[in-house]
């Protein structure tokens, strides 16, 4: 798909990514947005109560904010009402006056209502010191949100808030692509929502990345159109030498993360849908994703035990299951012989240039 075609396809497919809530539960309301289909990044990091971090928290929003100007519009808060907003302004602050014997959360949306999922979030879960100080802890989570419209409109805009935001939290891991925002208000009942148009895009994130963190300690739940990777991580896949040999520089471009790295894999993120000329058919895993989680096998982890909690007695499907669940952290593995294939296919997607990578590549 050319640059133009891409971005005449987001804008015509803008009003379908915003999806009725409780779509595929049939006596759950639906006069709200449940889901939205998004590009979303998802950064893992440790010491949330220091102030430092929780400095650098708030240099990240105001960022994030610079970009999204009006359309955030609802703050969200663990045991609170929603509280609207203005430009996406939050009370003076939030992120920085905590105590560190409290959590901090706070999750920002551009809904029209605050029942409704947006394009835009913002959203970050710390924990409390002690808690994060036991010796099986997990990791703290920020993850933030586009429009699929927006990435194409500004090719290395997203990029650069991914990079920034990872070196300044001096992110464990993280990573980036196409995924499904849920209503705050009633997101179990959308939970089946996001596993069908899971089953449909191949290379869609699952899951709410905070459920998951305790599980990231040593490790990474998936590989995306960016994977961030610590110093520790890296040097367990090998180094940067390694990577190099295996991620051609024209189809993956790697930035510095405070000598850990990011990788970024083509111009775009990809769904991994059906092939265009057979939309019934099976979802295609983009080649890119292919060759990269193959070079970062041995810094994935096995199990993240559930990807989605849903709705008690729902019957609509979703990962419910560790089994399931950890077949989908396999969903990028072939066998070594197709490996070659999808290297192959490599060669016919188009080359990173200035335009769609940051200044500052490796």
């Amino acid at each position: 798909m050319t640059d133009k075609a891409f971005i005449e396809y987001a804008k015509a497919h803008q009003h379908e990514a915003l999806i009725p809530g409780g779509a595929l539960e049939p006596t759950a309301k639906h006069d709200y947005v449940g889901a939205a289909v998004v590009v979303r990044g998802a950064l893992f990091f440790r010491n949330a109560a220091d102030p430092a971090v929780r400095d650098a928290i708030a240099q990240c929003y105001e960022q994030y904010r610079a970009v999204a100007k009006d359309e955030l519009k609802w703050l969200w808060q663990d045991g609170k009402q929603p509280v609207k907003l203005k430009s996406g302004k939050l009370p003076a602050d939030l992120f920085t006056a905590y105590s560190d014997k409290v959590a901090l959360t706070a999750y920002v949306t551009s809904g029209d209502t605050a029942a409704d999922a947006g394009f835009w979030h913002f959203q970050v879960f710390g924990q409390q010191r002690w808690r994060e100080e036991r010796p099986h802890a997990g990791l703290n989570t920020l993850t933030f949100s586009t429009s699929l419209l927006y990435v194409a409109e500004n090719p290395a805009t997203f990029q650069k808030l991914f990079v920034d935001f990872a070196r300044r939290l001096n992110a464990a891991s993280g990573y980036a692509g196409y995924a499904v925002n849920l209503s705050l208000a009633t997101t179990a009942a959308n939970v089946p929502t996001e596993y069908q148009l899971a089953k449909q895009m191949i290379a869609l994130d699952v899951g709410e990345p905070l459920l998951h963190a305790a599980r990231l300690r040593n490790g990474i739940k998936t590989v995306g159109w960016l994977t961030a990777l610590n110093k520790e991580l890296l040097e367990k896949a090998g180094g940067l030498d390694t990577l190099r040999n295996e991620l051609p520089p024209d189809w993956f471009a790697l930035y510095d993360l405070n000598s850990g790295v990011v990788i970024q894999a083509g111009r775009r993120p990809e769904s991994g849908s059906p092939a265009h000329d057979d939309e019934n058919g099976p979802p295609v895993p983009p080649a890119s994703y292919v060759i990269l989680n193959a070079a970062l096998k041995s810094v994935r982890v096995p199990s993240v035990w559930q990807l989605q909690v849903g709705q008690t007695g729902s019957a609509a499907p979703y990962f419910a299951t560790t089994s399931e669940s950890d077949d989908w952290l396999r969903r990028f593995d072939v066998p070594d012989q197709q490996l070659f294939e999808y290297k192959a296919k490599l060669l016919q997607m188009p080359v990173l240039d200035a335009e769609y990578t940051l200044p500052d590549r490796l």
